[in-house]
């Protein structure tokens, strides 16, 4: 048993960076990461993304970006296609400690003490 660290990336709009409000795909998932870092999380969602149907360098401009209407552990990423705004983020995700066990994996969480 190990603890590692996990992402649960959420993808709202895998497809939107050719532009246009044509149908995008979604995804939910978890990956397991090094750490929590914003550039981590970022590299990330771009990876998830490129293996799911996004063309790949077509995120370099994915941007974190603090949104209200998140939790401040929720991490939200964005990108805008050209002469497109989106009301929704491009991704969101949160880190959290987990437990590794058998190629299980179990959310930790901490409880005051």
């Amino acid at each position: 048993m190990k603890i590692v660290t996990v992402v649960h990336v959420h993808l709202n709009r895998i497809g939107s960076t050719r532009g246009g409000f044509g149908s995008h795909k979604r995804l939910t998932t978890y990956a397991e990461a090094s750490d929590a870092e914003i550039e981590t999380l970022r590299d990330l969602v771009i990876s998830i993304a490129e293996q799911n149907g996004e063309a790949p360098g077509s995120l370099n401009d994915l941007r974190h970006e603090r949104q209200s209407g998140h939790p401040p552990q929720v991490k939200v990423f964005n990108i805008h296609a050209p002469s497109t705004s989106f009301s929704e983020p491009y991704a969101y995700c949160e880190a959290f400690p987990a437990l590794k066990a058998d190629n299980r994996i179990f959310k930790l969480e901490e409880l005051p003490s």
